[in-house]
């Protein structure tokens, strides 16, 4: 059964959505060209595991291969850098606020390259969040929910 938080989470994504259609239609001939805007992603990667790992008490994992994966689909990229940050951007597309929704930050670097003593088989995932209801400048800011290390079974 899907935890609050996470329906919370998608209700606010589908909300977005919608504000951003209506946005895109109001854009005219930009909105023709199906671009509603900037999408920007910020946030910290940890060097942990566990389920909503607290960045706060966990230290950063720096040189992480951080990627925005969309129903499968890979559609932005980052490398955070030594304090473990990242920041990534990627055109906001009529096509992409459809399945907004279903989009998550997955780190596939492995864990131990951070410190030996971690797995060195697994993925840290993170759904999306954010001021959904807000579209400044065409600038629409998302952030980490919190990664959660999800191990590979053999």
């Amino acid at each position: 059964m899907a935890s609050s938080k996470a329906i919370l989470v998608a209700a606010a994504v589908v909300a977005a959505a919608c504000v951003l259609c209506s946005a895109e239609a109001k854009l005219g001939k930009l909105g023709k060209l199906g671009k509603v805007g900037r999408l920007v992603i910020t946030g910290v990667v940890p060097c942990n595991t566990g389920s909503l790992i607290d960045i706060a008490t966990s230290p950063a994992f720096p040189n992480a291969d951080v990627e925005l994966r969309c129903m499968g689909r890979l559609v932005a990229g980052a490398t955070t850098n030594s304090n473990g940050t990242f920041t990534m951007e990627a055109d906001l597309t009529s096509s992409l606020v459809e399945f907004l929704g279903g989009c998550t930050l997955v780190v596939d670097t492995p864990l131990i390259k951070c410190n030996a003593t971690l797995p060195d088989a697994g993925t840290l995932v993170s759904y999306l969040q954010g001021p959904l209801t807000r579209l400044l400048g065409g600038i629409f800011r998302l952030f980490p929910a919190g990664f959660s290390f999800h191990a590979h079974r053999n």
